[in-house]
Parts: structure tokens; C-alpha cells; sequence
């Protein structure tokens, strides 16, 4: 991959990039087992106006900053998270993944990536095919985010994975937490990115 990402991170990562390069020859008719989960509806916002979405992503950590990982988590006042932004990640098939890991005294646990995926901007579904694939029996589908998403468990940790089209790119979100988190607390997470990018 070029860049290292967290080790914490880095193996789910590695293999949703493997499996995005494996989606690419893998027809449409690929389906994730289990049944589809189907995300609780937003929270409505204050009257605020709609975020314009940005023409290119520089930064994992300022799309979700530590204050608001602590609050979609349901954190308390005194909860306290450092944000820091890995190097960015370069593939060799042009996909940018940008990683924001979350943390305090040495321990990491929760981590975001964002990836820009050139010219696949009509393969949401595949992709997220691809990235069930990788959760195994695990994977359990997400309607109501973003325009494809999945949730699965990789070791000790939970993933949630959505993706959008943006112009002719993909964009991809990926967000990790301890499986003590709940499915619920991580779909809040992603929906609170998928919506701004």
C-alpha cells in the first residue's frame, strides 16, 4: 500500500483496498449474506443549511473531528479523544485513502477512512459487495446510507462501511470501534461523514 496506515486499522483497510481491486472483476450479481440492517433515521438537524459537499477530501480528521466522535458515541462532558491524521494513502490504481485515528494515553481504538476512488462512481454496490466479502458471515447490509452500505466484524473490532458517488468518483467511509460498540453508535458515525462528502 505504500503509506502505513495504524496497525489497528491497517488490516481491515488492507483488506477492503484487496477487495475493491477484486471487485472490479467480480460481476454485479455478487450479493453479501444475511439480511439487509436498516439504519434508524437521522436525528433531524436544527434549521441549518444543507453542507456543500467539497471537491476534494484533504483530511479524515477535519470531516470528523475528536468532539464529534465523542458526541455521536454518546460520550459525556468529561470523555476525552485526541484525533491524529495519518500520512495519506495512494494505491496504485489511483484510490486516495485518508485515516483519522481517534484516542488517548497510547490506546487508538477508533479509527475513520476515507477513500476517493476514481471513475467508479457507478460501482457502489460492487464495491460494497467487495468489503461484505471481507466481513464474511459477519456482514449484515445497511440501507439508508449513503448509496450502498455494509457492517461486519474484523477481530475485536466493528466496521461500518458506506459509500457515495461524487461526479465520476466513489467515495468510501469506513468507520472502526470496538465491538462493544453498537452497530447504531457506528451508522450515527457514518452518516455524520457520508453527509458532508
Amino acid at each position: 500500500m505504500g503509506v502505513m496506515v495504524s496497525l489497528r486499522f491497517g488490516r481491515v483497510l488492507s483488506l477492503t483496498i484487496a477487495g475493491f481491486a477484486a471487485a472490479s472483476l467480480v460481476s454485479c450479481g455478487m450479493e453479501a449474506t444475511g439480511p439487509a440492517w436498516v439504519a434508524p433515521s437521522p436525528i433531524p438537524a436544527a434549521a441549518t443549511s444543507a453542507v456543500a459537499r467539497p471537491a476534494r477530501i484533504t483530511s479524515a480528521c477535519k470531516l470528523l473531528p475528536a468532539s464529534a466522535v465523542i458526541k455521536l458515541l454518546g460520550g459525556t462532558s468529561q470523555s476525552k479523544l485526541a484525533a491524529r491524521e495519518e500520512p495519506a494513502d495512494m494505491t496504485s490504481n489511483g484510490n486516495v485513502w485518508r485515516t483519522c485515528v481517534y484516542g488517548r494515553d497510547g490506546k487508538e481504538p477508533f479509527a475513520l477512512a476515507i477513500g476517493v476512488l476514481p471513475k467508479r462512481a457507478d460501482t457502489a454496490k460492487v464495491t460494497i459487495d467487495a468489503a461484505a466479502k471481507t466481513g464474511g458471515s459477519s456482514a449484515k447490509r445497511i440501507s439508508g446510507l449513503g448509496a450502498d452500505a455494509v457492517a461486519y466484524v474484523d477481530g475485536g473490532d466493528r466496521v461500518v462501511m458506506a459509500v457515495v458517488p461524487f461526479g465520476t468518483e466513489l467515495r468510501a467511509v469506513m468507520f472502526s470501534a470496538p465491538t462493544i460498540v453498537p452497530q447504531d453508535k457506528l451508522v450515527d458515525v457514518a452518516r455524520h461523514v457520508i453527509d458532508q462528502i
